[in-house]
């Protein structure tokens, strides 16, 4: 697909761009965003793309996070792009949180286990397969739960370089919305100290602690005591006082092999953990196709009184 043609694909969405549109919002269709190729090439995550054309077909408002240099002429800008996305997410009606076998899914994690507890609008969250011409059940392991798996070409140093990057982005923007969550939610508490108590959640610098952190938004959401306790001193927290993930800038052959494993192993245990915290209720679907989710999101919008087929 060309720049053009998914550029006249967005244009031809009801989807909200603008700050009054995203007061209107119907239907919140975010979770897993833009994703690497195979030779470290960024490119726009287009599985709900499929179920963003039939809520404009049926004419309901939605707004996508998903920012690209295709649609948007830019990647996505933190300090330009949150607050619009904050506001269409609190006026939405209904969620879509999809969780990709290409992205870490981090952000998305934290966002579904607030939204587990809050209750107050229905969710669909959507595992999907990683294929844009397909509409298949996800990679999965023996036991059933959806597997993280990367477009990783481990022979190349481009594309080994490219989702380390990714994995130092993921692991600091987890962190970053962990602080905005313990703004939100007062069972959650964060501490920044050496030593460490019984029951603390212990996140190092060194390690991302994907799971580690979900467990603390769900276990607080659900108002539930929650101290998450970075180590690691000054050195690992940025000039606002944002805890940081520490990383080589330029890691040895072996660390950078080592950090991918560890980046790979952490999005598994994300998605088991999400797989078995979340319970599954009339307002909260699990879904694993497109079709699925086109179908689970017909009955709420019915629910909620829109005239949708």
């Amino acid at each position: 697909m060309t720049s053009s043609e998914t550029t006249n694909i967005l244009n031809l969405w009801n989807v909200a761009q603008t700050h009054d549109d995203a007061r209107n919002v119907v239907v919140f269709s975010g979770g897993a965003c833009n994703v690497l190729s195979r030779d470290g090439q960024l490119l726009r995550n287009s599985e709900r793309d499929h179920i963003n054309a039939w809520l404009t077909r049926n004419n309901i408002l939605f707004f996508d996070p998903q920012i690209h240099p295709d649609t948007h002429g830019c990647e996505y800008d933190y300090d330009i792009h949150h607050h619009l996305e904050v506001t269409a997410r609190e006026a939405s009606q209904l969620n879509l949180l999809e969780v990709s076998p290409r992205t870490f899914g981090g952000v998305t994690s934290l966002e579904i286990a607030v939204e587990e507890f809050r209750m107050d609008k229905p969710t669909v969250i959507f595992f999907s397969d990683g294929n844009n011409d397909r509409d298949l059940m996800p990679a999965h392991s023996r036991d059933g739960y959806p597997l993280f798996m990367p477009q990783i070409n481990r022979e190349n140093e481009t594309s080994l370089m490219a989702h380390y990057t990714e994995l130092i982005k993921n692991a600091n923007r987890m962190r970053q919305y962990l602080m905005l969550f313990a703004e939100k939610l007062g069972a959650l508490t964060v501490t920044f100290t050496e030593s460490t108590y019984e029951g603390d959640i212990v996140i190092t610098p060194y390690r991302m602690h994907a799971a580690d952190l979900f467990h603390a938004v769900v276990r607080a959401a659900a108002g539930k005591r929650a101290n998450v306790n970075f180590t690691g001193g000054d050195h690992a927290r940025d000039s606002k006082g944002n805890p940081l993930f520490l990383a080589p800038k330029k890691p040895r052959e072996v660390e950078l092999r080592a950090f991918i494993d560890q980046y790979i192993d952490e999005g598994n245990a994300l998605r088991r953990a999400i797989c078995q915290l979340v319970h599954i209720n009339v307002f909260v679907r699990v879904v694993f196709t497109q079709d699925a989710a086109v179908t689970a999101l017909t009955g709420l919008l019915k629910y909620k009184g829109h005239d949708v087929h």
